[in-house]
């Protein structure tokens, strides 16, 4: 991700709609999903095996 980007201000993202815009609530946009700005080149974690374990505690 470039940190100086001039599209998304160095945040990463940018609002789905509005794709010029950072997505930011004070730098641009964010009235809708946010999806990856072109500088940022990070590539989604493969989440297909994830197992999410809920453990109940009781407090005494």
């Amino acid at each position: 991700m470039i940190g100086n980007c001039r599209v998304c201000c160095g945040v990463g993202w940018v609002c789905e709609i509005h794709s010029s815009k950072a997505f930011d609530y004070e730098l641009g946009c964010a009235c809708s999903e946010g999806m990856p700005c072109e500088c940022n080149d990070s590539t989604p974690p493969d989440t297909s095996q994830v197992i999410i374990i809920i453990e109940e505690v009781t407090l005494h």
